[in-house]
């Protein structure tokens, strides 16, 4: 059979990435602060766009903040994104696949906010600039965490005490406060802070100015039982009772003045070197409070975003004075419809993805951090009839406010563990954590091996192999049974 050319007509069906879905990808994937500085900045260039303001102290105080959660009305009402001439019955849930350009973005980041200096360069990023000059404390605590701790649950305790960190370093925080908020031992909020205190710079996450000056002086091995005795008594030191200090620290005179020079070189104020005009706040997009009836309530944080509408009566006034601007105009008006559409799709599914992530998680809200499950993308992709792209999406940088703390949306996502045998309901977080529990609570005449660990979690209901208890004992960074039996014997 000859081959020949032919021209033939087939029909078929494909997903296009048209600029208005790409944007509306990536309004969904930004945060609050992200999404408050793209509308600032189409609120510049689109003159039918106009921020709603509130009109009267009546409309102020109408406002609904989360302290008037159990009053609250529905989080949603059609005048809350109200907008002429919009059609809310487009489904943007599946915003298709990850590979098909969705990073690309209709927003020149480099037109946002630069300093108006006449004497810097006209190419002069002044933002990008201070970035990378003045890195957050906060930033370098994280960076620390990630370092130091291996086991998820002590990474998000430790960052939940290290939102109780004040200007100065110290910790301000109530540790019983915080074990019965998280439902947790007081004994093991002590042992993560003091993993904290032998974090940069020297000196932090002390509770006072003796601990304070305690744990700088063991971090340079100048820390003995003569100058403990001396920061026990620092009221003397301060009103200059120097022959009193040498009676109760046993030392003559030169000894004690050498002491005392240690103690100037020291710093009261551990951040205080920490010059940074960039202050890092985590501000909650999704909050979740217990209502009177007992009940989880999921409510959008509208705070920080202002509200949008469209100016009719300029674009009609426009029109009539100008004929020519009416392309102008109708594509400043389909810009201005379709972003408010967009922002409203989106608040929708965040809060349809957080709901679902309460609701499945309910354990973790009622008994605490333990009774985390396992969870992923998947699951809540099928329940919402989502695609799994777009909870990716709504959860990443996005954080929750609970009873129990602020969490990032993907922490509540966790491996479910490989038994063979017993509860799958269990996650790979909770068995881990329950691992270290048990070596950390063994004595050096009853070390467990591997496969006492095995036998102890079948006790629990939790049967996995003992290369699985291996496999989660190296991930903790957990010595093995001989190892540990040499440690303790010394």
């Amino acid at each position: 059979m000859a081959i020949t050319p032919k021209l033939e007509i087939r029909q078929s069906q494909s997903l296009l990435m048209t600029p208005q879905l790409r944007q509306a990808i990536n309004l969904l994937q930004m945060s609050n602060l992200e999404l408050s500085e793209v509308i600032e900045q189409e609120l510049t260039k689109n003159p039918l766009l106009e921020r709603e303001e509130a009109s009267s102290k009546e409309d102020i105080s109408s406002i609904q903040t989360i302290d008037d959660y159990d009053a609250a009305q529905d989080t949603f009402s059609e005048e809350e994104f109200s907008a002429d001439n919009i059609d809310y019955d487009s489904n943007f849930d599946d915003f298709g696949s990850d590979s098909v350009g969705y990073e690309e973005t209709n927003y020149d980041w480099a037109d946002y906010h630069h300093r108006k200096d006449p004497n810097l360069d006209e190419n002069f990023d002044y933002c990008e600039k201070r970035l990378a000059d003045s890195p957050s404390v906060y930033t370098l605590i994280d960076q620390q965490i990630e370092l130091n701790i291996t086991s998820q649950r002590h990474k998000m305790i430790a960052r939940i005490l290290s939102e109780h960190l004040d200007d100065a370093g110290y910790f301000r925080g109530d540790l019983q406060e915080i074990s019965k908020r998280l439902q947790t031992s007081p004994k093991e909020l002590s042992n993560i802070l003091a993993t904290l205190q032998t974090f940069e710079p020297s000196g932090i996450f002390a509770r006072d100015l003796k601990e304070c000056l305690s744990l700088q002086l063991k971090d340079i091995n100048r820390y003995d039982p003569c100058i403990e005795l001396l920061l026990e008594n620092l009221n003397l030191l301060a009103t200059h009772k120097l022959k009193e200090l040498q009676k109760i620290c046993h030392v003559d005179a030169q000894d004690l003045s050498e002491m005392i020079a240690d103690i100037k070189r020291l710093d009261p104020k551990p951040l205080s070197n920490y010059h940074n005009d960039i202050t890092s706040y985590i501000i909650p997009d999704v909050f979740v409070k217990r209502s009177s009836s007992g009940n989880y309530r999921v409510e959008l944080n509208n705070m920080s975003l202002p509200r949008l509408l469209i100016n009719h009566s300029y674009y009609t006034e426009i029109l009539k004075q100008d004929k020519s601007a009416k392309r102008f105009l109708k594509e400043n008006m389909s810009h201005a419809t379709f972003l408010i559409k967009a922002i409203h799709q989106r608040a929708d599914t965040i809060l349809r993805v957080s709901e679902e992530i309460v609701r499945q998680q309910m354990a973790f809200f009622e008994k605490g951090i333990d009774f985390l499950k396992p969870l992923n993308l998947k699951d809540i992709a099928y329940t919402l009839e989502m695609h799994e792209s777009t909870v990716s999406r709504v959860t990443n940088h996005k954080y929750m406010h609970t009873p129990c703390g602020i969490f990032e949306l993907k922490y509540f996502f966790s491996q479910a563990a490989g038994s063979y045998i017993g509860n799958e309901e269990t996650s790979t977080i909770s068995i881990k954590h329950k691992i270290r529990q048990m070596i950390e609570n063994e004595t050096a005449e009853h070390i467990l091996s591997d496969d006492n660990i095995v036998s102890l979690l079948a006790n629990e209901g939790i049967k996995i192999a003992r290369r699985t208890v291996a496999k989660y004992r190296e991930a903790l960074k957990l010595p093995t049974s001989a190892e540990r039996k040499r440690q303790k014997r010394r």
